[in-house]
């Protein structure tokens, strides 16, 4: 990929450098709460770049770690009770649990992403052996028609997809992710969704500290709910659960100074206003 070292943030794609930089960061730590042996060569030096170039961008790893410990524990869990056959896998970026978690042999799993990171990714893995069989799918999933061959694709050959949606669906407009949710719904086999959403708070508190350096990188965040997962009723989908990025990161003392103190804050607040403070984190969608 055509970047820059010491380079910020200059397209979407690089918001994958990003989240990678973080697990690779949590990744040397002797108390790791994961490891990720590959985000370390996928990053270089661009990763770090971006982090540093992003305000206060080292202290806010806690977020994401948070959020991956809470997909990959849901994920394996999901893949061993219900006997999903198919992960789908939505704007994967530089995500490598199709390498790094322990996965079926016979698993089907599917990256897809814009045909710059896609192939970026496969390069720098070339000759790593994924757990599963693993297809990554160069595709820009605004473009209806191709997503939905791809759709149909998968679907024809699963009886029980997965689907996952890190990051993604916050850059897409309200419209957009009704469309892309009508869609998934249409596919039998598309039985499971773990989506990752933040609420208004967190959308103001994002485009306050992060708002210009996004913004500048066309990589705007819109999608934030304010009705959270109950967005996706009328389209096809229940919520059986959310976990909280916030309360994980509470759980895993991964949570910045003070959290403890906004937990119970928020607990003090009238009615739901403290539920819906706390928007932030992944909800289990199924049909």
């Amino acid at each position: 990929m055509g970047h820059d070292e010491g380079a910020g943030l200059k397209n979407i794609s690089d918001t994958a450098f990003l989240v990678a930089t973080y697990r690779a960061m949590e990744t040397e730590k002797p108390d790791a709460l994961f490891r990720d042996p590959y985000a370390k060569l996928l990053v270089g030096d661009q990763g770090p770049a971006i982090i540093n170039s992003l305000k206060s961008g080292k202290k806010s790893s806690w977020f994401l770690v948070a959020r991956t410990c809470i997909l990959d524990d849901w994920i394996q869990n999901l893949i061993r009770t219900e006997g999903i056959d198919t992960v789908l896998n939505l704007a994967a970026g530089l995500d490598t649990r199709a390498y790094r978690l322990e996965l079926p042999k016979n698993l089907r799993w599917f990256d897809i992403d814009l045909p710059e990171i896609s192939e970026y990714k496969k390069t720098k893995l070339q000759g790593v052996t994924p757990q599963c069989q693993y297809e990554n799918i160069a595709l820009d999933l605004t473009r209806q028609a191709e997503r939905s061959a791809l759709f149909s694709r998968v679907a024809r050959d699963s009886r029980k997809t997965l689907i996952l949606s890190e990051g993604f669906l916050m850059y897409l407009t309200p419209t957009q992710v009704k469309e892309l949710a009508l869609e998934l719904a249409q596919y039998s086999p598309f039985r499971f969704w773990l989506a990752e959403l933040i609420g208004p708070f967190q959308l103001k508190l994002i485009q306050w500290k992060w708002g210009k350096a996004f913004k500048a990188a066309n990589a705007e965040m819109t999608f934030a709910p304010a009705n959270g997962p109950d967005f996706f009723i009328p389209y096809g989908w229940n919520s059986q659960g959310f976990r909280s990025s916030f309360d994980e990161a509470l759980k895993i003392h991964r949570a910045p100074p003070g959290a403890a103190l906004l937990k119970a804050f928020f607990r003090a607040l009238p009615f739901d206003a403290g539920t819906r403070v706390n928007r932030a984190g992944i909800t289990l969608l199924t049909r």
